[in-house]
């Protein structure tokens, strides 16, 4: 075959692989946009709500945090991963204020009691991780967070320094993987979580099966006061706790 010949294709078999390029592509971008974790207030569920999500995919893993030992030139284990994930504040903005409500926090629960988690990113003062804390739920009681990412704000959910530079995660940003705010967070998450279906059978832990366990901290979701809300997947198979003793 000379260098100006074509392979001629039939026009059936084209048009198949043009329809399943379609229907991947389809495929593809219904998966990017859609993702479980949506988080809703339990006070205010019509104006306090969230979207935390897995860099990529669903099928997201925390990473290994390994080195090589030289001897050997074996690789060793820390025990340590690292999980990246994105929070987005999708609470329409108040008619009074754009800047409020604000996601001013978010925390993990996780089987056992692991501890030694550090924040990666960002790394910009906003934000910092508190390990072993609680979060009262309204209506459901007390939770155990593992850690928790917050905001450096008051009480009453202004920057400490003064009103005019809020911090914290503004509202009105998409529902959409990608979108927010990403954090990456290091420490010792476990290889494998419980099994609803069957306690003897643990899967495998990815991101997102790690967010099934996020609650989220919302400031001034009405005019006047701090007007706090907690929010949590919604979802009915978000127990609380997730992990009960």
């Amino acid at each position: 075959m000379t260098t100006t010949e074509r392979v001629r294709v039939p026009r059936s078999a084209r048009h198949r692989r043009t329809l399943i390029a379609l229907l991947a592509a389809i495929f593809i971008a219904s998966i990017a946009g859609v993702s479980a974790h949506i988080v809703r207030g339990v006070i205010y569920p019509a104006l306090a709500t969230a979207f935390v999500s897995s860099l990529t995919a669903t099928q997201d893993a925390p990473v290994k945090i390994m080195w090589v030992n030289q001897a050997t030139q074996g690789t060793v284990d820390t025990g340590l991963r690292v999980v990246c994930f994105y929070a987005a504040n999708t609470s329409p903005a108040r008619a009074d204020d754009a800047d409020w409500p604000r996601v001013t926090a978010v925390g993990f629960e996780l089987p056992g009691a692991p501890s030694g988690f550090s924040l990666l990113e960002p790394l910009d003062g906003e934000w910092e991780l508190v390990e072993g804390g609680e979060a009262a739920i309204p209506g459901h009681g007390t939770v155990a967070l593992d850690f928790a990412l917050r905001a450096h704000v008051n009480p009453a959910g202004w920057f400490r320094k003064g009103p005019q530079d809020p911090l914290g995660i503004p509202p009105g940003q998409p529902q959409t993987r990608g979108s927010g705010t990403r954090f990456c967070v290091s420490g010792p998450f476990p290889d494998t979580l419980p099994n609803p279906s069957d306690p003897n059978q643990p899967i495998a832990t990815t991101i997102e099966q790690i967010i099934n366990g996020a609650v989220v901290g919302f400031h001034r979701v009405q005019p006047h006061g701090p007007s706090t809300d907690v929010g949590l997947w919604e979802n009915p198979q978000r127990s609380v706790p997730l992990y009960p003793e």
